[in-house]
C-alpha cells in the first residue's frame, strides 16, 4: 500500500461519520440509476416477450420457396433452426360472391415444431396430426351450422385468380375495384373433406388484411409448390445481412417486431421513449448524486487543506495530492456501489412484483402478462459506471482546488475563509429584530459563503423536485390523461330503437332491476340527427370551420334543387339526449334552471349545449368556442334520407317532414357520465316530450340508442346474473359493459404509475435529505473551536441554538426565494409544452410547494439538533486545546510515516522545509506571513528532535 493510501484510510477512519453518509449517498444514487436500468431491461424484456408470443420467435421468413429451395435455406451455415410450412390453397366457403370478406378459408400445412416457433395458440382443442385434420378459428358457420370441434367439413379446394390470370399466394387482399366489384375468381382444384380438431386464435405471420380466413392441417408426404420458410439465424444482428446476401428481398421478409426489441432493428417509438424517459431519470439522479457526493469530497478537501499544506511543503507533488483524493473515491466506490446495485435490483424486483401486472396492463393492454424482474451482466456495469463516472464528476470538481492552492495557502487555511469588512457587515434592522444571535447568524453565513451555497443548493433542488412531480400530475390531471374517478354506475347496456319491439324497452328495464345485487337503474336515450340551423346563428368561429356541403351531401337530389336552402341554412349533426323526467329536473336545477316550461305541452323549448373543442393546426393548440351566437335559436330535425338511388327526395318534402324546435337556454356542461359532442350541438329533452319534439320513426328514422346504467352493490354477482338473464332472452350479452371492472384495471395501471413516480421522488428526497444533513452537520463539526471560544466569551446554550436557528431560516428562506422561482419557471414551461397539445390553464403549483418547504424546514432542523446535541458535550477548554494538539498528532503522524519513506520523496524533509522558509524571507513578505511557515518548520524540529526519533 502505497503512503498516500496509507494517509487517506487514516483520514477515513477519523471522520467515520462524513464517510459513512457518503459511503450511503453512493448506495442511494447507485441504487436509483440500478433500478431505472433495470426497470428498462425488464421492461424491454417483457416488450420482447410479449412479440415472441403474438409474432413468434423467427427471425427471418421466406415467402413463396419449392421443396429445393427451402432446403437450401435449411442447410445455410448461418441458420440455427428453421420450420418450414405449406401452401394447400383456399377453400371456398362464402355463398355470395358478392360478400368483400369472409368467402374463403387459406388452408396451410403445419407441425407441433412450427407452432411453437410461430407462437400458435389454441382456444380449445389440439394440433391436427394429419392431412385429414384441420383447425379453424372460432365462429364460422357451413349450412347455417356453427362448426364444433368433431364435425366433420368439406370444402372445395383451389386458387384464387385474378384478372391477369395469375395465381394469388400469400392470403393476398381481395382484389376489387372502387365501386365493390370483385375483380378475381375462384378456380376449384378438388373437393376434400377434414375432421376439426381444434379453433385457432392467432399465429405468429398472419395477414391481417388477406381474404381468407386462417387454417391448418397437419402435414403428409403430400407434396406442396409453395412453401414458407421460417429461420432462426445463429446470429440475430446479422439478419439484415443475411436478406441482402441472398439477393431476393422480394421472398424475404425479417420478424421486425421481434429484432426491434433485441435491439437489431429500428425501434421507433416505444424504445425510443424509453431510452429518453430512462436518461432523464438518470441526469435528475445524476444531478442529485453530483450534489451529495460533491459536497462530501468538498468537505473531505476543506478538512485536509492543512494536512495537504504540510505535505506539499515537505516535496508531495501534486499529482500525489490528487491521487490521495482518488484513493477516498475508489474505496468509497468499492463498498457503496456494490451495495447499490444489490438494493436497486432488490428494490425494482419487489416493485415489480406488486405492480407489474398493472405495468403490462398499461404499456400493452395485456390483461394476462406481467412484467417480471430481468436484468443482464451488460445493465449492471452500465450502471455501476454510470455510478462510477458520477463519483468521478464529484471528485474531479473539488480536486481541481489542489492545482489552485499554494502550500502557503494551504497551511494557512485562509484560501476558504476570506473576510472583508463591507461583506460581512449585517444591517442593523437583523439586530434590532434577531438580536446578537441572529446577527452572528449572519456573518457567519456571509464570510464562508461557499460552505453554505451548496446546502442551499441541495435545498433548492429538493423543492424544485417535489413540486415538478407535483406540477405533472396536477397538469396529467387537467388535461384528463391521468384522470381517474369511480364511475357512479358499475355496468352499461345499450341498445337502439330499431332492436326492441313495443314495449320491450321497459321489459329489459325490469330485468336489469331485478338482476342480484343491483339497486338502481337509469335510462337515458341518445340520437344523432342532421339539422338545420340558419347560418346567422352561428358563431363566426364554428362557421370558419366548416367544410360547407349542402343539402344534396345527405339527400338523393341534385345541387341546383338543394341551392335555395343552401343559401339560407347550414346542414349539420346535432346529438339528442333524452333524460327521464325526474333526471331532467335534476339536472336543470344543477344548470340553474327552472324545468318546468320544459314539460309544458306544444312547447318546442329545448336546453342545449354548444360548447366546441378543436384542434388548430395555425396556433398548433386546442381551443374551445361556442357553435351558436346565442339563445332562442329555431333549427329543423331532419328525417334521415332513405338511401335508395330509386327514390328521389325532395327538398319541400324533407322540411315538410322535419321538426321544428327552439334552442332556449345553454347550459354549462353535459349530464353525468356522457361525454361531450363532437357534432354542432347537443339537445337535452325530457322523455315524456320526446315523441313531440323529435317526431316519431317513420321516415326511416333510426330513433334513439337507449342507454341502461346501473348501480350494483356487487357488480361481479350483477353481472354473472344480467349476463344469464339476457342469454335466455336471446340478447347479446357482450353489449353489458363492466364499467366497474375496467375501472379496477385503470386504477390499477394508475396505482402503479404512482408508486414508480413517488418512489422516484422518494429516493430522490433521500438523497437530498442524507446531503443536507452530511453538509450542515459537518460544517457545524468544523466549527467546534469557534463555539467553544463563543462560550469562553459568555455566549449561552439558549443564544447558541437562537443562532443556529437564525442560521436554518437563512439556508431554508434562499432556497424558498430561489424554489419557488424556478418551480414556476417550471410550471411555466410545462404549460407552454401541453397547451400546444392541450386545453389547459396555467397553474401555480403552491400545494407541492408547501409540502416540500416543510419537508425542507424539517430536515434542516432535525440536522441542526443533532448537531447542537453533540456540540452541547464539549469541553471549552479541551476544544481550545485540541486544534493545537491535533495539528501535533497529524503532524508527527505524517513525519512519522514520510521519514519511513524518505527515500520515496528523495528530498530531507528538514532542508526542505528550511528552504522554504528562507524563499519566503527573500520575496520580501511581512512577518505575518512568514509567521505560519516558521512555526511549522520548528514543530517539524521539535518533532524530529523528540526521543521518539
Amino acid at each position: 500500500m502505497s503512503i498516500f493510501a496509507t494517509i487517506t484510510n487514516k483520514t477515513m477512519k477519523q471522520n467515520k461519520a462524513r464517510t459513512i453518509v457518503t459511503i450511503i449517498g453512493v448506495i442511494l444514487a447507485t441504487a436509483m440509476i440500478c433500478a431505472v436500468v433495470t426497470l428498462g431491461v425488464s421492461l424491454q424484456q417483457y416488450m420482447y416477450d410479449y412479440a415472441v408470443k403474438t409474432d413468434g420467435r423467427w427471425h427471418v421468413g421466406a415467402k413463396g420457396l419449392s421443396m429445393e429451395e427451402a432446403e437450401l435455406f435449411q442447410n445455410d451455415e448461418d441458420v440455427k433452426d428453421s420450420v418450414s410450412i405449406s401452401e394447400v390453397g383456399y377453400a371456398k366457403i362464402g355463398e355470395n360472391d358478392e360478400d368483400l370478406f369472409g368467402q374463403y378459408l387459406y388452408i396451410q400445412t403445419i407441425d407441433e415444431k412450427a407452432a411453437d416457433m410461430l407462437s400458435l395458440k389454441l382456444t380449445q382443442g389440439r394440433l391436427p396430426e394429419n392431412e385429414q385434420e384441420i383447425i379453424v378459428q372460432g365462429g364460422l358457420e357451413q349450412n347455417g351450422k356453427e362448426i364444433r370441434i368433431g364435425d366433420t367439413v368439406s370444402f372445395p379446394i383451389g386458387d384464387r385468380i385474378d384478372e391477369d390470370g395469375n395465381a394469388l399466394l400469400f392470403n393476398a387482399m381481395l382484389q376489387y375495384e372502387e365501386g365493390g366489384e370483385i375483380t378475381e375468381h375462384f378456380q376449384e382444384r378438388e373437393e376434400r373433406q377434414f375432421q376439426v380438431v381444434g379453433f385457432l386464435e392467432h399465429w405468429g405471420d398472419t395477414q391481417r388484411n388477406g381474404a381468407g380466413i386462417d387454417a391448418f392441417i397437419g402435414k403428409g408426404d403430400h407434396p406442396y409448390a409453395v412453401n414458407q420458410l421460417y429461420m432462426e439465424l445463429k446470429q440475430p444482428k446479422e439478419a439484415f445481412t443475411f436478406i441482402e446476401k441472398h439477393h431476393n428481398e422480394e421472398l424475404l421478409q425479417e420478424n421486425s417486431s421481434v429484432l426491434k426489441w433485441m435491439g437489431i432493428s429500428g425501434n421507433e417509438s416505444f424504445q425510443g421513449m424509453l431510452s429518453g424517459m430512462l436518461t432523464i431519470l438518470i441526469i435528475i439522479i445524476g444531478v442529485g448524486a453530483v450534489s451529495l457526493i460533491y459536497n462530501a469530497f468538498s468537505i473531505s478537501l476543506r478538512e485536509r487543506t492543512t494536512q495537504f499544506g504540510l505535505l506539499s511543503s515537505i516535496g508531495a507533488t501534486k499529482r500525489q495530492l490528487r491521487r490521495s483524493m482518488w484513493q477516498e473515491a475508489i474505496v468509497v466506490s468499492a463498498i457503496g456501489i456494490p451495495l447499490g446495485i444489490l438494493s436497486g435490483i432488490g428494490g425494482i424486483g419487489m416493485t415489480l412484483h406488486f405492480i407489474g401486472g398493472s405495468l403490462a396492463q398499461y404499456v400493452h393492454g395485456d390483461p394476462d402478462g406481467r412484467i417480471t424482474l430481468h436484468t443482464s451482466p451488460q445493465a449492471i456495469i452500465v450502471a455501476a459506471l454510470i455510478s462510477f463516472f458520477i463519483i468521478c464528476i464529484s471528485v474531479w470538481i473539488p480536486m481541481a482546488r489542489i492545482k489552485r492552492i499554494t502550500p502557503l495557502e494551504a497551511i494557512r487555511a485562509n484560501k476558504d475563509v476570506r473576510i472583508r469588512a463591507k461583506e460581512v457587515k449585517s444591517p442593523k434592522i437583523i439586530r434590532r429584530l434577531f438580536g446578537v444571535e441572529g446577527m452572528m447568524a449572519d456573518k457567519n453565513y456571509k464570510r464562508d459563503r461557499k460552505k453554505y451555497r451548496a446546502t442551499v443548493f441541495s435545498l433548492t433542488v429538493s423543492i424544485v423536485l417535489f413540486t415538478a412531480a407535483t406540477l405533472f400530475s396536477s397538469y396529467m390531471d387537467m388535461t384528463g390523461a391521468f384522470m381517474l374517478e369511480a364511475p357512479e354506475y358499475e355496468l352499461s347496456y345499450r341498445v337502439s330503437d330499431s332492436e326492441l319491439d313495443e314495449g320491450e324497452r321497459e321489459e329489459i328495464l325490469g330485468m336489469m332491476e331485478q338482476g342480484k345485487k343491483v339497486e338502481n337503474v337509469e335510462l337515458h336515450g341518445e340520437m344523432y340527427s342532421l339539422v338545420s340551423i340558419p347560418k346567422e346563428e352561428l358563431s363566426e368561429e364554428w362557421s370558419d370551420l366548416l367544410t360547407g356541403e349542402g343539402l344534396e351531401s345527405y339527400y338523393n337530389m341534385t345541387e341546383e334543387e338543394a341551392r335555395v336552402y343552401n343559401e339560407k341554412n347550414q346542414y349539420e349533426h346535432a346529438m339528442i339526449i333524452s333524460l327521464s323526467d325526474e333526471k331532467f329536473k335534476e339536472y336543470a336545477d344543477s344548470q340553474g334552471i327552472d324545468a318546468s316550461p320544459y314539460f309544458r305541452e306544444g312547447n318546442k323549448e329545448v336546453l342545449f349545449y354548444d360548447n366546441y373543442r378543436y384542434y388548430d393546426g395555425q396556433s398548433e393548440k386546442y381551443r374551445k368556442i361556442h357553435t351558436m351566437n346565442g339563445e332562442k335559436i329555431r333549427i329543423q330535425i331532419l328525417p334521415e334520407s332513405q338511401y335508395d338511388d330509386s327514390v328521389e327526395e325532395r327538398p319541400e318534402t324533407i322540411m315538410e317532414q322535419a321538426s321544428t324546435i327552439t334552442l332556449a337556454q345553454r347550459v354549462k356542461s353535459m349530464p353525468d357520465l356522457i361525454s361531450d359532442p363532437q357534432e354542432v350541438c347537443a339537445v337535452i329533452i325530457p322523455e315524456s316530450k320526446a315523441g313531440e319534439l323529435v317526431g316519431d320513426n317513420g321516415y326511416n328514422r333510426s330513433g334513439f340508442i337507449w342507454d341502461y346504467q346501473i348501480k350494483s352493490s356487487n357488480y361481479k354477482e350483477s353481472y354473472e346474473d344480467l349476463t344469464s338473464r339476457m342469454e335466455d332472452r336471446g340478447m347479446d350479452k357482450d353489449s353489458l359493459i363492466n364499467i366497474a371492472q375496467q375501472y379496477e384495471q385503470d386504477r390499477g395501471i394508475l396505482l402503479a404509475i404512482r408508486i414508480l413516480s413517488f418512489g422516484f421522488i422518494t429516493l430522490i428526497s433521500m438523497i437530498a435529505a442524507v446531503n443536507v444533513f452530511n453538509t450542515i452537520s459537518t460544517n457545524v463539526m468544523l466549527r467546534k473551536r469557534e463555539f467553544a471560544m463563543m462560550k469562553s466569551m459568555g455566549m449561552t446554550m439558549k443564544s447558541m441554538k437562537k443562532m443556529m436557528n437564525y442560521e436554518c431560516l437563512i439556508y431554508g428562506f434562499r432556497s424558498i426565494i430561489y424554489g419557488v422561482v424556478l418551480s414556476l419557471t417550471i410550471s411555466f414551461a410545462m404549460y407552454m409544452v401541453l397547451s400546444q397539445g392541450a386545453a389547459v390553464d396555467f397553474r401555480q403549483p403552491w400545494g407541492g410547494m408547501l409540502i416540500s418547504v416543510l419537508w425542507v424546514f424539517a430536515v434542516v432542523f432535525i440536522t441542526m439538533l443533532y448537531s447542537m446535541s453533540k456540540i452541547k458535550k464539549q469541553n471549552i477548554i479541551d476544544e481550545l486545546k485540541k486544534r493545537c494538539i491535533k495539528n501535533r498528532k497529524k503532524a508527527a503522524a505524517s513525519v512519522e510515516i514520510l521519514q519511513g519513506c524518505s527515500s520515496f520523496f528523495k528530498i530531507d524533509i528538514l532542508s526542505k522545509s528550511s528552504q522554504l522558509c528562507t524563499k519566503i524571507k527573500e520575496e520580501g513578505t511581512s512577518p505575518a506571513e512568514r509567521k505560519a511557515p516558521y512555526n511549522a518548520h520548528k514543530e517539524l524540529k521539535a518533532i524530529f528532535e523528540h526521543p521518539f526519533y
